[in-house]
């Protein structure tokens, strides 16, 4: 019995290639949520992994400050509202890499077009009013204890939605880092 020449099959028929298109598709789909996740959650840990070199530098600098007080900083620099320098200024000397001042999820532009890092000079928010005292001097360490009293944090909650554990991250006066709970 011979075979007749026009059933021999040689490739794929455009049903079976379009199966095989939908079924990747469809995994695509199923995979990109989680590896945005992943992502994210990089970020947040780089971004941890960031303030703790802030934290030694800020150590660096209230060793060397007369009586360990707290750097006098702005804020918020690009608002002008204060003639005291940016964080970034304060520190320069104590950090080997300005990068640290960087969270790798301050990428989208504000307003003005720059993202924080570049207009303030830090993607993190220094507390201004413990500049110029004691770390122990303020009213939330006298309150809360120097572990829940916030130096730096986030900007804006660059790693989840507002409100949710982890969105921010938070140096806290006794240089540890975590989230504010």
């Amino acid at each position: 019995m011979t075979e007749d020449p026009r059933c021999r099959r040689g490739g794929f028929t455009l049903v079976e290639l379009m199966i095989v298109v939908v079924i990747i598709s469809l995994l695509a789909t199923l995979a990109l949520p989680a590896l945005h996740r992943a992502v994210s959650l990089a970020n947040a840990g780089y971004c941890t992994n960031n303030l703790r070199a802030v934290a030694a530098s800020m150590r660096m600098y209230l060793n060397a400050s007369p009586g360990n007080v707290m750097p006098r900083a702005a804020q918020m620099p690009s608002t002008g509202l204060s003639d005291d320098p940016p964080i970034s200024e304060v520190l320069a000397s104590f950090m080997d890499d300005p990068a640290i001042l960087q969270c790798p999820s301050d990428d989208e532009p504000k307003a003005d077009g720059k993202t924080y890092f570049e207009s303030e000079g830090s993607s993190y928010e220094y507390h201004s009013m413990l500049g110029g005292r004691k770390v122990g001097d303020n009213f939330l360490s006298q309150e809360y204890g120097e572990s829940r009293t916030p130096v730096m944090n986030d900007y804006k909650p660059f790693h989840g939605r507002p409100g949710t554990s982890g969105a921010m991250n938070f140096l806290f006066a006794d240089c540890s880092v975590g989230d504010l709970e």
